[in-house]
């Protein structure tokens, strides 16, 4: 099968910019939305180029019958993840927000004795009866690739696209050894980043690590920002020092339900504050609950060791914004 490469240019003038303002679309959508899963991952677009477009074509023709209509990845959105365990979320979330099709869990696709590149792929299209795209019912039959990774598997796949390395090409037993190492080394570290994480959340005396990654994922939910984990460690340090051995423990089985119970009035907080975080800064960052939580539950345990830290402007600002005087 022969291609008709002016045929495709003309094809793709006309259909690139529509792939390139769906993709701003969608990019926008997730990074918004997939907040309420309680993660921030990294997520960018890019509309293939029209030079990759010919090669593909190309290449897939030595397989099977394949021409510009077969390509569903004109699109391409990438989702990176901190954690392995997140690509669960990302797959749940994508699943009930797009259409979802051809799905591709690469790693299930390895038997128990290889390596190779491993992320989630989709093929997707917008789901107009959603709010966000009702609007867009001109883009409900393109379809777009979504790859999903984590950080690892992204370093790995991007490294391995620099040494030109694929599994079926014929490189010699030695170093197709060296590349299998390399491999297995970024798996062993998503897993052993994975099982840290939760190692450190479990010990009963990482008070102040458990209640950020308590926390952080509420932060990402509500403020949809990142955070300057130094300072939350600083912080969320000092705050617990401000508490008694039985109030910290209170705090650490309670907030997650004080959390829950106010989840209106937080998002309320949130959104009526958005603008105004480059005045805020405590509401961009995780102990911000803490401090909520304190003012509601200990309020003098806050109060009257609050100076010896923080300046006493900052309370006031953060008790205006819970709607409690100081007393």
């Amino acid at each position: 099968m022969s291609i008709n490469i002016q045929e495709v240019a003309n094809l793709w003038k006309e259909d690139e910019p529509k792939y390139t303002e769906l993709g701003g679309l969608v990019a926008a959508f997730i990074k918004k939305e997939i907040a309420a899963y309680e993660i921030l991952p990294e997520v960018t677009h890019r509309p293939k180029e029209l030079l990759s477009i010919i090669k593909k074509i190309k290449k897939k023709q030595r397989e099977k019958q394949y021409n510009y209509d077969s390509l569903n990845d004109k699109l391409g959105i990438r989702i990176v993840c901190t954690f392995i365990e997140d690509l669960e979320k990302v797959d749940t979330f994508l699943k009930e927000n797009f259409n979802t099709k051809n799905i591709e869990y690469k790693k299930e696709a390895l038997d128990f004795d290889r390596l190779d590149y491993i992320s989630n792929h989709y093929d997707a299209s917008i789901k107009t009866e959603l709010k966000a795209f009702k609007s867009w019912d001109k883009y409900k039959d393109l379809v777009f690739e979504i790859q999903v990774r984590t950080l690892n598997q992204h370093a790995w796949s991007n490294t391995a696209h620099s040494l030109s390395y694929k599994q079926e090409a014929e490189i010699a037993p030695p170093l197709k050894r060296r590349v299998y190492r390399l491999l297995s080394l970024y798996e062993i570290a998503d897993d052993e980043f994975s099982a840290v994480n939760k190692a450190l959340l479990a010990h009963p005396d990482n008070r102040v690590y458990s209640l950020l990654r308590k926390l952080e994922g509420k932060i990402h939910k509500f403020a949809q920002v990142d955070f300057d984990r130094e300072t939350s460690l600083y912080t969320l340090k000092i705050l617990i020092n401000f508490l008694s051995e039985d109030e910290q423990q209170q705090l650490l089985r309670e907030i997650d339900e004080f959390i829950r119970i106010n989840e209106g009035k937080i998002q309320s907080i949130f959104v009526e504050n958005q603008i105004r975080y480059h005045e805020i800064p405590f509401l961009t960052q995780p102990e911000i609950f803490v401090v909520w939580f304190c003012l509601e539950k200990f309020f003098f345990s806050i109060d009257d060791n609050w100076e010896n830290e923080f300046d006493r402007s900052e309370l006031e600002q953060i008790q205006a914004l819970w709607a409690k005087t100081i007393e």
